[in-house]
């Protein structure tokens, strides 16, 4: 049996896998193409900001810890998190703000002066949630669902239980709340595992649950801090990490890979891990599906010479007309106008993170993939000049010589840079979940020494799922290939 394991790709998912796999006793070889570790949640200097470009809301720090607990290490000597409070500022067009603060009750008592017809509502649904969230855990953070049996596993099905199956997302949302901030909040969170309100999404409830049970945490030095702490830790226990390592497909056997072919030659294996998106994947085997992606981020990046008023480390704004914006992106697969704005600005926290002074402002739109409406090359600066349009409008207006540099990133730069299909974050589009509800399978039905992980496999998408993926595929590697 196959000892030594090629993992390709050390994004978040492929260093879990390393790490796992390792402790399991395989040979590992972790491939990166860039010259760091992190994938999307590597940082980037620039002009003397830290920024980070990709995912910004640390949820579920425990999953991480999991990691080093796994290896017999104590998470705190290598990441340090720190709990935000408030967690988020919501800003309502021509209505102020909100500041969530981090205790779920502080936010019942904040609803109940707010919105009081909605307060009764929230702490059902999250009483409601604390029933759910332990099965969960249990089932689909503890292990894939890839065979159709395994869906009467009683825990899964407690889920589906909990919600009206009968009905979609947002039409449980809309029977909750009354308030438009409210259902403005909840109507997003679908689109962060690549699905829309539409779609029989209860699982989408969970993750403002954990960001109000929970937590919302920053990791000291920025998010890239998790994937800088799982490099350090890969390394200490004996895995080979190449990064500038840029692979280019795979030789095969049968149905088997012998081989991984880089630019600098062919690297022979005998078991491997994909980090890379799997439909990306398996176009290096040959196969080229034309199923429609979920979606995406437009996002910019500015560096501002003075500090910015008015903003948490995490900012919701929220147009009077979302429900139009969300018509957009969702119904109608296009470039959601008037968009909610998600800002992140770590230098409210993290000084360290800005020069003095100064301001590292990263503002994100969820976008489809593809947007019929829209050419990335052509429309991507009238873009972001739309974004700080609509910051003038909150009050948070900068002007042109206060910007330092200004950074974009489109759905064609996540496909050219970190090998996206399609520039989706989240695998492809609903309609083709594996039995209807789940994102793809983390072992490969062809070739029986290839697996998966990353945010296109189970359990999903963001950070604490990636992390989780990398367990699944190295689990499934072990079973069919156990370490002598």
């Amino acid at each position: 049996m196959g000892r030594s394991v090629v993992i390709v790709g050390a994004g978040l998912g492929g260093l879990s896998a390393a790490i796992y796999a390792r402790l399991a006793g395989f040979d590992v070889l972790l491939l990166e193409q860039h010259a760091v570790v992190g994938g999307k949640a590597a940082g980037i200097e620039q002009d003397g900001f830290s920024l980070d470009p990709g995912p910004s809301i640390v949820i579920l720090p425990e999953i991480y810890e999991s990691v080093f607990r796994a290896a017999g290490r104590q998470s705190e000597d290598y990441l340090t998190f720190q709990r935000l409070d408030p967690f988020s500022r919501v800003y309502f067009e021509n209505e102020g703000f909100l500041d969530l603060p981090a205790d779920r009750y502080q936010c019942l008592e904040l609803l109940q002066r707010q919105f009081p017809a909605d307060a009764a509502s929230f702490d059902e649904l999250m009483r409601k949630l604390d029933q759910v969230a332990p099965k969960v855990r249990q089932s689909v953070f503890d292990h894939p669902y890839d065979q159709w049996w395994q869906l009467f596993d009683p825990r899964l099905a407690a889920v589906g239980v909990a919600f009206d199956l009968r009905s979609s997302y947002r039409q449980i949302v809309d029977r909750w709340f009354q308030s438009p901030l409210l259902r403005a909040f909840f109507y997003g969170f679908p689109s962060y595992g690549g699905q829309t309100y539409d779609a029989k999404a209860p699982g989408a409830f969970l993750i403002p649950y954990f960001m109000l049970e929970g937590g919302v945490y920053y990791p000291k030095g920025g998010v890239a801090a998790i994937p800088r702490a799982l490099e350090r830790l890969a390394r200490e226990i004996g895995v080979e990490i190449q990064t500038g390592k840029a692979v280019t497909g795979f030789r095969s056997v049968g149905n088997r890979l012998t081989g991984v072919l880089s630019t600098d030659g062919v690297i022979e294996a005998e078991l491997v891990i994909s980090n890379r998106d799997r439909l990306k994947t398996r176009e290096w085997l040959g196969e080229r599906v034309e199923w429609e992606p979920s979606f995406s981020y437009f996002t910019v990046h500015w560096g501002i010479r003075r500090k910015l008023a008015g903003l948490s480390h995490h900012t919701l704004l929220v147009p009077q007309q979302f429900v139009q914006g969300f018509e957009k992106l969702y119904g109608e697969r296009r470039f959601p106008d008037p968009s909610i704005i998600y800002l992140n600005v770590t230098s409210e926290t993290d000084s360290a993170t800005a020069p003095q002074g100064m301001t590292n402002l990263f503002a994100v739109v969820t976008v489809p993939a593809q947007c019929g409406d829209v050419d990335w090359d052509r429309d991507a600066q009238l873009l972001a000049e739309r974004i700080r349009g609509a910051l003038r409008q909150y009050g948070l207006q900068f002007d042109q010589e206060d910007v330092v540099f200004e950074r974009i990133q489109t759905p064609q730069y996540f496909e050219e840079t970190h090998g996206n299909y399609q520039g989706s974050l989240y695998g492809p589009d609903e309609k083709y979940r594996l039995f209807g509800l789940l994102p793809l399978r983390n072992y490969d039905e062809q070739f029986k020494n290839l697996f998966y992980c990353g945010g296109s496999v189970q359990p999903g998408a963001g950070m604490p799922m990636a992390v989780l993926s990398g367990r699944f595929a190295v689990e499934r590697l072990a079973r069919r290939n156990p370490s002598t």
